[in-house]
């Protein structure tokens, strides 16, 4: 089954009557139990990441990860949507999570629930369940994932970019979320924010505008491009817009400015 990797509400009605479509709410509980798509299933999002006592973002071990995925019923000839009720920063980290399996086949809900309740698409309050899954989830070798030490080794390179979601004021250290404050060094700043249409948190812009506004920012789609943030989750937005954009070498780095601002073995540009 091939689909877009982004959907918008007319591309999604069309699509709502498959029966091997699976629909995941990254939202709150509470957000959920307000008003979610219909047959959505909710996940929280905490069981996809991982929890240590200065980190938060980083990945859980494999067998944690699978629990969640097959507690939706996951089976691998399955479409995913993903949305949530915010900025679809956490859906966005739901579907690089996918990619960490090689998923083959998934979207996001551009502009998630409120692009949809603007719409004017139907709604529902009732708490879906699902069956739980014995599918095999096979995790990629080289998966689309840094960690610390991989940076280390290759921050530096010609050939690879840091690029840095926060905002200005966490990279130029005025806004310190950690023990340290500053940057990677090197490090391109894009606020995750640009990629949105203008007071629409959640929805992306055209592709054309994407494509030059991430020129501007001197971002090269053909390097190897190392996205982060505090916790991975603003970061995974990049992550997917760039993928989006057709860049083929896309990392994310789960422990993000948390663990790299928490150490003090790591080089910081301020």
């Amino acid at each position: 089954m091939s689909h877009k990797l982004l959907l918008d509400a007319t591309q999604f009605a069309s699509l709502n009557q498959n029966k091997d479509l699976l629909i995941i709410d990254l939202g709150s509980r509470e957000q959920y139990l307000l008003g979610h798509i219909p047959g959505a299933l909710h996940l929280d999002y905490a069981t996809i990441t991982g929890e240590l006592p200065t980190t938060p973002g980083p990945l859980p071990e494999h067998l944690a990860l699978t629990q969640a995925l097959r507690s939706l019923g996951l089976q691998t000839h399955q479409h995913i949507i993903a949305y949530d009720h915010n900025d679809n920063a956490q859906a966005c980290r739901f579907l690089w999570s996918l990619d960490l399996i090689e998923h083959p086949s998934h979207s996001l809900f551009n502009g998630g629930m409120q692009a949809y309740i603007d719409a004017g698409l139907p709604t529902e309050q009732t708490e879906n369940a699902s069956q739980t899954s014995t599918a095999i989830l096979r995790y990629r070798q080289h998966a689309p994932s840094a960690d610390i030490g991989y940076i280390l080794q290759h921050y530096q390179d010609a050939k690879v970019s840091i690029i840095d979601a926060r905002s200005a004021a966490e990279y130029n250290s005025t806004d310190v979320r950690a023990q340290r404050g500053g940057h990677i060094p090197d490090a391109i700043n894009f606020d995750y924010r640009q990629v949105f249409e203008t007071n629409q948190l959640g929805k992306l812009r055209p592709l054309n505008e994407l494509q030059a506004i991430i020129e501007q920012a001197g971002i090269k789609l053909d390097d190897e491009l190392i996205c982060h943030c505090q916790s991975h989750r603003r970061s995974a937005v990049l992550y997917f817009v760039f993928k989006l954009l057709g860049a083929k070498n896309v990392k994310g780095y789960p422990g993000s400015w948390a663990e790299w601002g928490n150490r003090l073995d790591t080089p910081i540009q301020v």
